[in-house]
Formats: C-alpha cells, sequence, structure tokens
C-alpha cells in the first residue's frame, strides 16, 4: 500500500513539472518559431504556402507553425526568389539568414534600321524614319489627362502624383496633375518585375483656343458661373465656365435647376481651356444632387 501511494505522488510531481517550452494550447500566447533576415531588408516571406505573410526582419508565430520541417520562401521584387526548409524542434525558434541575388538585367532589344533608298536622279528628299511604335499614349481631357495602354504580357507601373483607374475601361487611366507634371510609364515582366521598356512622356500642350467671332451673347445672370458637363463616379463633377471669370480653389458655388437652387459645393480645382472648354473648366465637390446640365452660380453677397 505505501509503495502504491509513492508510486502515485511521483506522477502528480512529474505532471506538474511540464517543460513551460512546450507548444502552448489555442488561446495561450504564440511562440516564435521562425526568425528570418534577409539583405536586402524587406523582402516578403511567405511559410507553408500560408495566406498569411511577413516581412524581414522578422520574428514568425503562429499556430499553424508546429514542431517539424517547414517551407520558407523569401522573395522581393528584382531580386532571385529563394525557397528553403528550417527545422523548427517546438522549443527554440529556428534562424534562416538569406542573401538575395539580384536578377540579370534582360539584353538590349536590337531595333532594325531600314536600309536607305537607292539614288536616283534627281535625288529624291528621304522621308523621316519612322518613330518606333510605344503601347502607351497621352490625350488632354478635362481636369487632367488620360493615358490609355495597349493590352500586353507585361504589367504596368505609373510613375505620377496621382493615378485615377476606371475599373470599367481596363487599360485606361486619369492623371489628374498632369500637367504640369510628366509621366514616366514603366512595362515589367509579369513573373519576375523586371523592367522591360521605360518611357517618359510630356503632357500634351493645349492650344490656345481660338478667338470666337464677335457676336452678341444674351444676356447672362451676373452671379452666373457656367454649366455642369460631366458627373462622373471616377472622375468627378466638372464645370464649363462662362468667360471672363476669375474663380479660385475653395469657393462656394450654388447648383440651380430649372431657376431653384438643388444643392451648394465648393470649388475644387480651376483648369485652363481648351478646344472643349474655351473659358476653363472647374472640378467641383461631389453631390449626388448635382445633375449633368445644372446651371452654377456664385451666392449673392
Amino acid at each position: 500500500m505505501k509503495a502504491t501511494l509513492t508510486a502515485l505522488a511521483l506522477i502528480v510531481g512529474l505532471a506538474a513539472c511540464r517543460d513551460p517550452r512546450q507548444p502552448h494550447d489555442i488561446g495561450e500566447a504564440q511562440l516564435v518559431s521562425l526568425v528570418v533576415h534577409s539583405e536586402p531588408s524587406g523582402a516578403l516571406v511567405r511559410v507553408d504556402k500560408l495566406q498569411k505573410t511577413w516581412t524581414t526582419p522578422c520574428d514568425i508565430a503562429d499556430f499553424s507553425i508546429t514542431k517539424g520541417v517547414h517551407e520558407v520562401e523569401v522573395s522581393l521584387p528584382g531580386f532571385q526568389t529563394v525557397v528553403t526548409k528550417a527545422k523548427y524542434d517546438g522549443f527554440d525558434p529556428a534562424t534562416l539568414q538569406v542573401k538575395l541575388i539580384p536578377l540579370a538585367l534582360p539584353p538590349p532589344v536590337a531595333v532594325p534600321v531600314p536600309a536607305p533608298p537607292p539614288p536616283v536622279a534627281p535625288p529624291a528628299a528621304r522621308a523621316p524614319a519612322p518613330e518606333p511604335v510605344v503601347p502607351a499614349k497621352l490625350e488632354a481631357t478635362a481636369g487632367g489627362t488620360r493615358l490609355r495602354v495597349a493590352p500586353g504580357a507585361w504589367r504596368i507601373r505609373i510613375n505620377a502624383k496621382s493615378v485615377v483607374a476606371d475599373p470599367e475601361k481596363p487599360g485606361e487611366y486619369l492623371l489628374p496633375q498632369v500637367p504640369p507634371d510628366s509621366v514616366k510609364v514603366e512595362f515589367l515582366d509579369p513573373k519576375t518585375d523586371a523592367v522591360l521598356q521605360a518611357v517618359e512622356f510630356s503632357p500634351p500642350t493645349l492650344a490656345p483656343a481660338p478667338a470666337p467671332e464677335a457676336k452678341e451673347l444674351p444676356a447672362a445672370e451676373p452671379d452666373r458661373v457656367g454649366e455642369v458637363k460631366v458627373v462622373s463616379k471616377t472622375y468627378g463633377v466638372f464645370v464649363k465656365l462662362d468667360p471672363g471669370l476669375a474663380l479660385q480653389p475653395g469657393e462656394e458655388i450654388l447648383i440651380f435647376r430649372d431657376g431653384k437652387e438643388v444643392a451648394r459645393s465648393r470649388i475644387l480645382k480651376v483648369t485652363r481651356g481648351d478646344s472643349a472648354y474655351p473659358d476653363g473648366a472647374a472640378q467641383v465637390q461631389k453631390d449626388e444632387s448635382i445633375h449633368k446640365g445644372d446651371e452654377v452660380r456664385r451666392p449673392k453677397p
């Protein structure tokens, strides 16, 4: 009987002395299982194809990373992706130090030069060589510049202060700050993110509108500003301005329809004139009450 009690006491004592470093139950604090460093830092780390990712340098703690061998993938744009194994013993974190190797730049593409035409008598003037075809172009539009990119086996990166994409028009982007800013478009390899081609555009210069012929215009309201011409969820609300106005961003304006006030808004930006808007355009704050064709006025003093 005494021997039985002694054995029971020994079993209880062993259970109470469980190693505190053993994996915790669900709901307890996570343990760091992997420590990953890379040169250069800032690389993306994925473990065992998990949806969750980490950025180096990182201490990885996740309940799904248990004792055993795990696959670790380290990737960074412009560098070769590294896939390796790490063995975690369930107690001490496994440490990985990865040095990433830069990707080799693609060789330059040789552009064939057309042979000059044979001489004739009298010698004919040579036509200028055609410019290389670039799969992107700029078009002037109200509120900025529109960029159109042709589809192809590449990804694009647009270096501009502001870019607005329209999900309904793939390959078309609005650049609100162009002009006066320029824009650079880079065509990237979709697998390696290496730059295949880079093109820097100068924004198109809007030609001054021709002076309209002198004619008598009907007398406008003294507080009238212009008329709403564009109402877009993507690009915003734009007003075609009446001639002879000097507006400033931040001014309050009133929206009228059929002679009745329907909304109040403020001017966000004023752009110079072009062929479609000879006296310029003003972008105003969005409001669901504003419709195309509404009249825009200044508040009366």
